[in-house]
């Protein structure tokens, strides 16, 4: 089997309403969707997601460009295709737009893999089908206390038994009122993370995360800036709260500075950053080794086959801003998803939706 051609488009989502963070102001996501495809037929899918159209142009390009170096190789073989493109980014550096670029292939290079093999990847991979219990990724900075409560009983009324809320308010009281409130409304039984997108600093996330143990806290997450490893290592070494940090970084290497320096009590890998299924197996198997847990970053759609997976998953994120990309994506069953019996990943772009959406 032979790589013959890479397939790019960008598609703009919008959102329902801007999402104002620490660090970002958010109207639309822009994704690049990628087609491989092979001379017996097989095709093989990502996708990747910023914020901007222009960025996502120089995803496009970053893909075309090591796109060059798949075609006419065997996607099956994802060892040595990996490890060729992790020697063709050199020059730009193993993080950031190429690694992003090297995911992509990596994914759909997987996705080919499984479907040769007439498997959905978790079994491929040696997983079992089971529920994956998910947390719902909302309840953000830039929405009111009032709103955020009522999007929390929501959660909590579609069978959610989990929830992460954003955090890094100008006032220290607002973030400490805005967990109380919805810590109140959800009760004691549901797991709550507190994400602060790193709009802390180490002195205000040990002062701040002193001042939230109170309401049980599943995990504090990305206190402070991400390369801040000093910082981070404070931090976890101050608080009880598990610090869960990592979506920000790159490969195994990165991972291994993070769980080196004791800078993180959980491990949260992106699969567009950290290297696509090849190295967050990776990730979570150094993890394991460490006795540490592994959650994903979003990816709810690809992710559920790697928690399927790995001994060490807790928690699985579901933002489903993505879902209108695929004809049929994992269907939530009270708090939790099951990975599809499909071969592959088991997920179709939906075209006549896309299309509507594409920008180039």
């Amino acid at each position: 089997m032979k790589i013959t051609r890479v397939d790019c488009a960008i598609v703009s989502i919008s959102l329902p309403r801007p999402v104002v963070t620490p660090i970002h102001h958010i109207t639309t996501v822009d994704n690049l969707l990628v087609t491989l495809h092979t001379d017996v037929g097989i095709q093989g899918i990502s996708y990747l997601w910023c914020f901007g159209q222009r960025r996502a142009a120089v995803l496009l390009h970053m893909v075309q460009d090591l796109g060059q170096f798949v075609i006419g190789q065997d996607p099956r073989m994802t060892s040595v295709l990996w490890s060729q493109l992790w020697r063709e980014t050199n020059f730009f550096g193993h993080a950031g737009v190429a690694m992003l670029a090297q995911s992509a292939l990596d994914i759909a290079c997987w996705d080919i893999k499984a479907i040769d093999a007439n498997q959905p990847l978790w079994q491929f991979l040696g997983g079992s089908r089971k529920p994956i219990p998910v947390y719902a990724g909302g309840l953000f900075l830039s929405d009111s206390l009032e709103v955020i409560v009522d999007e929390a009983r929501q959660y909590v009324s579609q069978g959610f038994r989990a929830m992460k809320m954003r955090t890094g308010a100008a006032a220290a009281s607002d973030d400490v009122a805005r967990v109380e409130a919805v810590r109140d409304a959800i009760g004691a039984d549901v797991a709550l993370m507190v994400d602060v997108v790193q709009g802390w600093t180490p002195e205000q996330a040990i002062r701040m995360g002193r001042s939230l143990a109170r309401f049980d806290l599943t995990w504090l997450e990305d206190p402070i800036a991400f390369d801040d490893h000093a910082g981070l290592r404070a931090v976890a070494q101050a608080l009880d709260i598990p610090v869960c940090a990592g979506e920000n970084d790159y490969s195994k290497l990165g991972f291994s500075r993070l769980m080196e320096g004791q800078c993180i009590d959980i491990a949260m890998a992106d699969l567009q950053r950290v290297g696509g299924i090849s190295e967050w197996l990776k990730v979570a198997a150094i993890a394991e080794s460490r006795s540490m847990r592994i959650t994903p970053h979003v990816f709810h759609e690809i992710s559920v086959h790697l928690m399927s997976v790995v001994p060490n998953g807790i928690w699985l994120e579901y933002v489903p801003w993505w879902d209108i990309l695929f004809v049929e994506p994992p269907v939530l069953v009270e708090g939790h998803l099951i990975a599809c019996e499909r071969p592959g990943l088991g997920l179709k772009f939906d075209w006549d939706k896309v299309d509507g959406m594409r920008v180039r």
